[in-house]
């Protein structure tokens, strides 16, 4: 009888101790996949961050490009040699700037007339990727994204397509191929195997090279023989699918096989989806470690129900209560060893986090100052630019004193041989003053070509205005213009640089002697008044004022009116200086004729 109650008691041990190891396995499963999601979903957005980063720094480069106006008149004149040898030119010089693969143009019907290529022998010129879903795609001031492989060279590629239109036409699109193969190589080091899908669900890249060109899913025939019309991946014939998808755990997890038989393989894989591009980023984790240790834990837990059962047992049999309880002390110890294992584990793992987050931030940080810094030496070259602008009249200014000191140094060494010193001192005297305006001259050109300290002070706006009417004094003067200043100008003072105020009144009124080059009895006027502790600076020409196109794109990067001279880039600079002190550059037409831009800043309360 009492043998055959302790067996029962033992098969009920058993029973209790096999439902609580499944109950702890399942949870321990659930447990460790989430946590092994979320750790390789923070790996994989920062791998997804650095493909997204190598797609957006290329983004601009179609988009300013469908700007260019050689470009646009290749187009429209695309039998005339010269032009397009310029065409060629620029898509060479924006490849080799940029570092991309190939950069080219094509007209209307898909035929590429420039390329950057256009010297060797694969080169792009003459042929017609009509067929293209980047051609067929591309529209005005967006960017169409596509992957391919190349149909001249093989070469894979991701390509970048912006249209490029006049009046609502389309005339042609510009294309930038660049090349992400650099991406596996960096993967080389990485554990876990990447992958990069595009929307077709076909693997364009991989860490493990003979995944390449697997279809992630099923592909219709329907759709294969779309992927054939587009010539996308060329002569590479599209592999069947890599795995069998065995449960769907969320939108961006599930579990897959892949093999056959013994070689077979659970993964857990990770997706990551890259707007910008349309592909896919999938990390996979083997997941023998997980079940593993969640099979120990499961283990652990039974071993210590069936030593509970085996202790309440022992209370009974009080001849086998010690050797029991060593057993079980070893069994509990084995336990702690192995959580204080994990929990030294993942403390380690915390500060590793931590380290790569904070170097992170300091790169972010230094990415920061660095575009700080190279505005800041686009400003000044600006200004250098528009002193080397203002070379002849500058020389001229400069010419007439030196001219006045060589004649007055002769009379007064003439005039001292004769004892005449009333003569001579008058001499001096004239030749001191001639000094000090050439003084006040090389010093205006010092202050206005000096790097801004990047402090504010306070500036008077009559001040900055007469700072930079002397710049170009001699222009105004060439130009024979009318310039009408306030009578009595207000004592007005802002908190800003002087030094890029200056520069925002030069740009301005240089561009208003520009825009006054073919008007019979030109004029320029310069006022400034303070409402509450608002100052507006107005700049006006008589002019033939601004049409409606250039006043909508009149502050962008690139732009510009004049056909021989200019970048595009004084107006765009000028507008962020305003903006940097809280204020806002602003262009229209005056009701009397001719264009008026005028800044608005705040004023200095403290003066």
């Amino acid at each position: 009888m009492k043998r055959t109650r302790f067996y029962l008691y033992l098969l009920f041990s058993m029973l209790l101790s096999l439902l609580a190891a499944y109950a702890v396995y399942s949870i321990s499963w659930q447990q460790l996949l989430q946590q092994r999601q979320q750790e390789s979903a923070r790996r994989l957005a920062r791998n997804a961050g650095f493909l997204e980063h190598e797609v957006d720094k290329y983004g601009l480069l179609p988009l300013a490009a469908s700007y260019n106006d050689t470009l646009r008149e290749a187009l429209l004149h695309a039998a005339d040699p010269p032009q397009l040898a310029r065409a060629n030119d620029y898509l060479l010089r924006l490849n080799q700037g940029a570092g991309s693969l190939q950069a080219y143009l094509m007209d209307r019907q898909g035929k590429v007339i420039a390329s950057s290529n256009w010297q060797q022998k694969d080169s792009f010129v003459g042929r017609n990727i009509a067929y293209r879903p980047y051609f067929q795609q591309a529209a005005a001031n967006r960017i169409t994204t596509f992957y391919a492989v190349g149909t001249t060279g093989n070469a894979t590629g991701f390509y970048l397509a912006t249209g490029i239109y006049q009046g609502g036409e389309r005339l042609g699109v510009v294309a930038i191929k660049i090349g992400l193969e650099q991406l596996e190589h960096m993967w080389g080091n990485i554990v876990e195997p990447l992958l990069v899908s595009d929307s077709n669900g076909v693997v364009v890249l991989s860490s493990v090279p003979e995944w390449k060109y697997h279809a992630t899913v099923p592909l219709s025939f329907e759709a294969r023989l779309a992927l054939e019309k587009a010539q996308q991946y060329n002569k590479q014939v599209i592999k069947p699918p890599l795995w069998q998808r065995k449960a769907v755990l969320n939108n961006q997890a599930s579990l897959v096989q892949m093999g056959l038989g013994r070689s077979r393989h659970e993964y857990l894989a990770i997706n990551q989806t890259i707007p910008v591009s349309g592909m896919t980023l999938t990390m996979l984790l083997d997941t023998h470690e997980i079940h593993s240790l969640a099979l120990t834990r499961a283990l652990a837990v039974a071993v210590m129900v069936g030593f509970a059962c085996l202790l309440l047992h022992s209370v009974r049999l009080w001849r086998m209560g010690i050797k029991t309880q060593a057993e079980a002390r070893r069994a509990l110890q084995r336990a702690h060893d192995q959580l204080e294992e994990q929990v030294e584990q993942r403390s380690s793992e915390l500060k590793q986090a931590n380290a790569s987050l904070k170097m992170e931030i300091e790169e972010r940080i230094q990415a920061a100052r660095q575009v700080e810094n190279f505005q800041n030496e686009l400003i000044r070259t600006e200004n250098l630019a528009v002193i080397g602008q203002l070379s002849t009249g500058i020389a001229h200014e400069i010419n007439q004193p030196l001219a006045a000191l060589s004649a007055l140094s002769a009379n007064t060494v003439r005039f001292l041989d004769i004892n005449d010193l009333a003569t001579a001192r008058a001499n001096l005297e004239r030749i001191t003053d001639i000094v000090a305006r050439l003084g006040a001259l090389t010093e205006q050109l010092k202050s206005f070509a000096r790097r801004p300290s990047g402090e504010r002070e306070s500036v008077v706006v009559a001040q900055a205005v007469d700072n930079a009417l002397f710049l170009l004094n001699h222009r105004l003067k060439k130009t024979r213009i009318r310039l009408q200043l306030p009578a009595q100008p207000e004592d007005i003072v802002v908190l800003c640089e002087a030094v890029r105020l200056e520069q925002v009144l030069v740009n301005l009124v240089s561009n208003a002697i520009d825009a006054l080059q073919e008007v019979a009895e030109p004029l320029i006027a310069i006022s400034w008044q303070r409402q509450d502790d608002i100052v507006r600076i107005q700049v006006r020409d008589n002019g033939s004022g601004l049409s409606e196109q250039v006043r909508q794109h009149i502050f962008e990067p690139f732009f510009t009116t004049k056909k021989t001279s200019g970048l595009g880039l004084g107006l765009a600079l000028s507008s962020d200086i305003i903006k940097a002190y809280g204020g806002v550059l602003s262009a229209d037409n005056h009701p009397d004729g001719g264009a008026v831009f005028t800044i608005t800043l705040r004023q200095n309360k403290q003066e």
